[in-house]
C-alpha cells in the first residue's frame, strides 16, 4: 500500500503549529497496542460504523474515528461538518484537518463557518486548511478507499488506495438488550430483505460502556449465511460489576453479497442503562431517612404529564417495587378538587452498599388528565442521581402509556 510523505501529510493538515499540536494530541490519545480504543477502532471496516463512532463515541474514539473519516472523501463531509461543532477543540481540529485531507473544494464553505472558533488550535487548523484547499483543492472527488484495519490507528492518517465498503439498504439491523442483577445481554438481529443470500455477516462491537461492564463473549461474531427474506440473530453477553451502567453500544455490521462484494449495513447505536437491577430493597423508616438524608446528595426533576394524578399514583407502587425499592412513605391528600400523593422508597447497592432513595410526588385536579410529577433522588453517590430519576420517569411513561407535555 502506498504511503503519503510527511510533507503531504503536513500539507493536508495545514502544516506548522496546528499539525504539531495534532501530532502531540495523537500521541497522548494512543496507548500501547493492548489499548481498548485502538483495538476497537481497528475493527471499524465501514463508513457507517466510522460515522457512528465519530459522532457518538467518547472523546478519544471521536478523535481517531474522525481521522479516518477524511479517508472517505465526499462521503465523509457531512460527518466532518457536524464534528466541527464538537465540544472538544482537539476533535474540531482533527475535523478541520481531515476536511483538507479530502482535497475537495466542497469543504471550503464548511470550513468558512468556523474561522472564528474560540479555540486557537482550531482557528489555526481551519485557516491553514482553507488556504491549502484554495490552492490545491479539487472539484471532483478522488477515488474512495477505506483504511487497512490491520494497522495502528495512527497510521490511518497516512494510508491510501483502498476501496471503501458500500452501504446496503436491503439488510435491516434490529438491536435491543435485557438486563439482570449481574448481566447485560445485547441482542442483534439481521434481516435480509433482498432477493439473494448474504454471506459472512460479521457483527463487531466497536464500543460499549466499559466502566461497569465486561464483555464475556467475543466482540466479533459471524453468521455464515442468511437466505433471502430470512434473518439471523446473535447475543453478546456483558457481566456487570458496578451499580450504574449507562452509555452506548456502537456496532458495525459487514457482509458479502451474492456477487462477492463487501458491503456494510446501517447498524445504528443502542443506548443501554442498567441501574436498579444492581440494587436490593432496603428497609428503613421515615425517621431513618430524615436522619441519613443530610449526608446524601440530592437531585430532582419536574414534569407535566398527560394523565390524571390519582391514576398515576395508583400505579407508582408497582413501579417502585419493580425497581427493588422498599416503600417506607405512602401518603395522599385530597382537598376540594385537588389530589396530591407522595411515595418514597429506598434500596442499597449490591456492590458499594450505597443507599438510594427515590421520592415521587404527583399533583393534579380530580378528573383532569394533566398532572405535575416531581422525582427526587438521594444517595451518597451523586453520579447515579440523574440516571435513577431518568430511569424511573421513562418507566412511568412506558408502563402507564402517558406522554410528557411541554
Amino acid at each position: 500500500m502506498s504511503r503519503k510523505s510527511e510533507r503531504t501529510l503536513s500539507e493536508a493538515f495545514g502544516g506548522g503549529e496546528a499539525l504539531h499540536r495534532l501530532k502531540k494530541a495523537i500521541k497522548q490519545i494512543l496507548k500501547p497496542s493492548e489499548d481498548k480504543i485502538g483495538q476497537m477502532l481497528e475493527q471499524i471496516t465501514s463508513i457507517q460504523a466510522c460515522r457512528d463512532a465519530a459522532l457518538t463515541g467518547d472523546e478519544d474514539i471521536r478523535f481517531l474515528a474522525i481521522c479516518r473519516l477524511g479517508e472517505w472523501g465526499e462521503d465523509g463531509l457531512e460527518s466532518l461538518d457536524i464534528a466541527l461543532n464538537d465540544d472538544d477543540p482537539l476533535v474540531r481540529s482533527a475535523a478541520a484537518g481531515m476536511l483538507a485531507h479530502t482535497k475537495l473544494k466542497d469543504a471550503i464553505p464548511i470550513l468558512d463557518k468556523h474561522i472564528a472558533d474560540n479555540s486557537v488550535i482550531v482557528k489555526e487548523t481551519v485557516a491553514y486548511a482553507l488556504e491549502w484547499l484554495s490552492k490545491n483543492g479539487r472539484d471532483r472527488p478522488p477515488s474512495g478507499y477505506i483504511p487497512n484495519t490491520g494497522n495502528n490507528p495512527a497510521d490511518l492518517l497516512l494510508e491510501s488506495d483502498t476501496i471503501p465498503l458500500r452501504t446496503t439498504d436491503t439488510v435491516l439491523v434490529i438491536n435491543d438488550y435485557t438486563t439482570s442483577a449481574d448481566m447485560l445481554k445485547y441482542g442483534i438481529t439481521i434481516e435480509n430483505e433482498g432477493e439473494e443470500p448474504i454471506h459472512e455477516v460479521a457483527v463487531k462491537i466497536l464500543s460499549y460502556p466499559d466502566e461497569c461492564m465486561k464483555a464475556e463473549d467475543e466482540i466479533t461474531q459471524t453468521i455464515e449465511t442468511i437466505e433471502p427474506r430470512e434473518s439471523g440473530s446473535l447475543i453478546f453477553g456483558f457481566s456487570i460489576y458496578g451499580e450504574c451502567v449507562e452509555g452506548e453500544i456502537i456496532t458495525s455490521v459487514t457482509l458479502i453479497d451474492y456477487t462477492g462484494e463487501d458491503l456494510s449495513a446501517k447498524a445504528g447505536n443502542v443506548f443501554v442503562r442498567a441501574l436498579f437491577e444492581q440494587f436490593s430493597s432496603h428497609k428503613i423508616t421515615p425517621e431513618d431517612f430524615i436522619r441519613i438524608k443530610s449526608d446524601m446528595k440530592q437531585w430532582n426533576r419536574e414534569h407535566t404529564v398527560a394523565a390524571e394524578a390519582s391514576k398515576i399514583y395508583d400505579s407508582l407502587k408497582k413501579i417502585l417495587k419493580k425497581k427493588n425499592l422498599y416503600i417506607f412513605q405512602d401518603e395522599t391528600v385530597e382537598r376540594q378538587n385537588a389530589f396530591m400523593g407522595v411515595l418514597t422508597g429506598s434500596a442499597k447497592g449490591r456492590f458499594s452498599g450505597d443507599t438510594l432513595a427515590v421520592m415521587i410526588t404527583v399533583v393534579g385536579n380530580k378528573g383532569d388528565k394533566i398532572s405535575k410529577l416531581r422525582i427526587d433522588t438521594f444517595s451518597e453517590n451523586a453520579e447515579i442521581l440523574h440516571s435513577a430519576a431518568s430511569d424511573i420517569f421513562e418507566t412511568i411513561l412506558k408502563d402507564l402509556g402517558v406522554i410528557e407535555l411541554d
